[in-house]
């Protein structure tokens, strides 16, 4: 009776869920009595049912759709195809939405994605202080308003970005949205240009200026200088108009100018900061392109190689102090410098001003001042032009996330649907994890409840050691194809960079986080995200099954695995797997993170350790 009845009528109600929640093609097949098999042939009956049903919903939904799908692809490829760069956050910084364009400006520890965040490619404050800028304008409401500013990219690339907030519906503020340029390029020119005008007006003023001192001036000549130097001025205030300013902090252009000095002119500057920070207004590109021109001749003439700056408020200026060594033999530094021409137009494009001075410690050197700038707060929420309306979705838009702030609950606390995760899989020599090495990670990356597509890792590693054929035959993966590739220490890194701020998710976790643990002395990673195991999951979902290795749970959730033993394939499995369970974990009461964790620890494995 326990065989025939009890037992298969226990099994009814998870294979009944699984046929109506995640997949309808799934038919229940248990061995009972013959009322359990008359009940399960009414319930598979019903099933044919419903997935027909279902399926000629899906089919009159597909035909209406397939007129919008048309035009949101259009508008998707001439997004896609613009020649700027587009990134739109909501206002935690995560991105919603980015073109190929915008992909020049990363760096390969600076990734940009759907839900990463636009910090760890753009400076926070840079983006904070061009917002107030566009808050203390205060235009009217819904005239468009943006702000710009020059940055230097992780990717080294020099571009010019406009930047305007974006509200809702309601005329809540819900984020912002950046275009971009670069203009590296076009700097370079306007630099030659500058430097052709420059040359050419001095050596005619040089000319002059020879002439004044035979006394054979004549007004034609004296017309000539006037016109020169008043062509120059004009030339300067033409050149102050094109060029766009911004309120910085000392603190963040000096750790540009530092970041800069140490990558092009192998220096090393140590710059001292005041306790409270000060605000300056400047043009990013001529700053910085000034104060590496300082430490050039500094380098020049010091022969030295470290430089020490100092900062400090002096009534309405920011003072920045540069100490000289041998100070004394060095006062005469500027003298016939042709860099100096560039610090004399940074002078003139800022009221700035540069001297040779002695600081507080009585130590010879190079002040310049900057007159300070005024940064309010800001004083509210800004209304623009662009809702969210605007948009259709295509597959790499996410704008729902405009509506998600993490720090309005903690991790544990969020829902499963609302997490971001990265789910992974790793191929190995073997399953000895104290002697065998990774040969393969594959991960991609689930957020909003959608796998991100275009974004994956996938990469082998050169284990240093021979595979076995026997791990061969499982994974396909042999000693050729892993010769020359980066080894666990060069890979480690950058995954870790990419599952960074995730909650990393696993089939049979265990095993690949214990391989992982493994190499933390050796590559000073330790990987302590929390952990969901989709194994451990599917036995909170599938108490009563057998088996819960991954084409058993595959098969029950109608996930079809391409590419099974290779850690790309895996993974996208255990993604699409993931996905299926968390509307099953919900029917059983299991909504957060926390609820997941503390399940997961309840059930049969749950004492796999890593």
């Amino acid at each position: 009776m326990l065989n025939l009845f009890f037992i298969p009528l226990t099994k009814l109600p998870d294979e009944i869920s699984v046929m109506s929640t995640v997949n309808s093609s799934h038919r229940i097949n248990i061995e009972g009595g013959k009322e359990i098999i008359a009940i399960s042939k009414a319930i598979n009956l019903f099933a044919d049912h419903y997935e027909t049903l279902q399926k000629n919903i899906k089919e009159e939904i597909n035909r209406k759709r397939a007129g919008l799908e048309i035009e949101k692809n259009m508008l998707a490829s001439f997004f896609d195809e613009l020649p700027q760069g587009i990134i739109a956050c909501n206002t935690e910084g995560e991105i919603n939405l980015f073109n190929k364009k915008a992909k020049i400006i990363e760096a390969q520890n600076h990734t940009i994605g759907i839900g990463r965040s636009i910090f760890d490619i753009i400076d926070k404050d840079i983006i904070t202080n061009a917002l107030y800028e566009i808050n203390v304008k205060k235009p009217k409401i819904h005239e468009a308003a943006s702000s710009s500013f020059i940055t230097l990219s992780p990717g080294n690339v020099l571009i010019k970005a406009d930047i305007s907030p974006i509200t809702d519906l309601r005329d809540n503020f819900a984020g912002f949205i950046v275009v971009f340029y670069n203009i590296g390029k076009d700097f370079e020119l306007y630099a030659k240009i500058d430097n052709i005008f420059k040359c050419t007006a001095n050596q005619i003023l040089s000319y002059l200026d020879k002439i004044k001192k035979t006394n054979m001036v004549t007004p034609e000549i004296t017309s000539i200088e006037e016109n020169l130097k008043k062509a120059e001025q004009d030339y300067i205030e033409k050149i102050k108009e094109r060029l766009p300013f911004l309120v910085v902090s000392d603190r963040d252009i000096i750790t540009t100018v530092q970041k800069k000095a140490g990558e092009k002119l192998n220096i090393s500057l140590k710059p001292e900061f005041p306790s409270h920070i000060n605000w300056i207004r400047i043009e990013t590109y001529s700053f910085i392109d000034a104060f590496l021109s300082i430490l050039t001749i500094l380098k020049n003439k010091t022969l030295k190689r470290t430089f020490n700056c100092t900062l400090s408020k002096e009534e309405n200026f920011l003072a920045i102090f540069f100490h000289i060594p041998d100070a004394e033999k060095n006062l005469d530094i500027f003298k016939d410098e042709k860099k100096f021409l560039k610090l004399k137009d940074f002078l003139n494009y800022h009221a700035a001003q540069i001297s040779l001075s002695f600081n507080e410690k009585s130590e010879k050197g190079i002040k310049i001042l900057m007159p300070l700038a005024e940064m309010k707060e800001a004083e509210g929420l800004r209304n623009i032009v662009i809702g969210r309306e605007a948009y259709e979705r295509p597959n790499f838009f996410d704008f729902d996330l405009f509506t998600k702030r993490k720090s309005d609950s903690k991790l544990n606390e969020m829902r499963l649907k609302d997490i971001v995760y990265t789910v992974l899989d790793t191929e190995t020599t073997g399953l000895d994890t104290q002697n065998d090495e990774i040969i393969s990670i594959g991960a991609v990356r689930i957020v909003n409840g959608r796998i991100l597509t275009g974004e994956k890792f996938n990469q082998l590693i050169d284990p240093k050691m021979n595979i076995p054929l026997e791990s061969e035959k499982i994974h396909g993966i042999n000693n050729e194809m892993v010769k020359g590739k980066p080894n666990i220490k060069e890979v480690l890194p950058l995954f870790y960079q990419f599952s960074k701020n995730t909650v990393l998710v696993a089939h049979n976790a265990a095993f690949d986080m214990k391989m992982f643990s493994m190499k933390e002395a050796e590559t000073g990673i330790k990987f302590d995200s929390p952990l969901l195991d989709t194994l451990l999951l599917a036995l909170i979902v599938y108490p009563m099954h057998k088996r819960h290795d991954m084409a058993a749970i595959a098969s029950f959730a109608g996930v079809n695995i391409v590419g099974r033993h290779t850690a790309m394939g895996d993974a996208s499995a255990t993604a699409e797997i993931f996905l299926k369970l968390i509307p099953l974990l919900a029917k059983k009461g299991i909504h957060t993170l926390n609820d997941a964790v503390k399940a997961s620890k309840n059930t049969l494995y749950s004492k796999l350790k890593y």
